[in-house]
């Protein structure tokens, strides 16, 4: 079985290498992590398995910026990756076969006033390589 937060953070990261703007990929966000801005948070929050090969992971992607169109803009830009560049390819170990937009990029409230998230949630379909 293919871990699939490990396989989007990898992925992610590299994609993110070739932004304007780098940033960090990670399943956790620590403390401080503010100052460290754009963040990009990785979490599997369910999916099913077939108990053999075929995985099918839903995800929530949380993009943290400074403001409001800052993340906005990294949602829609890592929503259009995924589906341009992740779909249909074979990487980290797995082939995703497809990758579908659960619930589209939306801000959602945070604690810290001194930043900004937009979360989605894709379902991916992937099996290992």
């Amino acid at each position: 079985m293919v871990d699939a937060e490990t396989l989007l953070v990898g992925w992610l990261s590299s994609w993110l290498e070739g932004e304007e703007q780098p940033g960090t990929v990670s399943t956790e966000t620590p403390a401080g992590f503010e100052t460290q801005l754009p963040w990009i948070q990785v979490v599997r929050i369910g999916g099913g398995y077939d108990g053999f090969r075929l995985d099918r992971p839903e995800i929530d992607v949380d993009a943290y910026a400074a403001d409001g169109v800052a993340a906005a803009a990294l949602a829609l830009r890592i929503q259009q990756a995924l589906h341009d560049g992740l779909a249909r390819t074979a990487t980290g170990g797995a082939v995703v076969t497809a990758v579908d937009t659960i619930t589209g990029p939306h801000q959602v409230p945070h604690d810290n006033p001194a930043l900004r998230r937009y979360t989605a949630t894709y379902q991916f379909t992937l099996h290992p390589q």
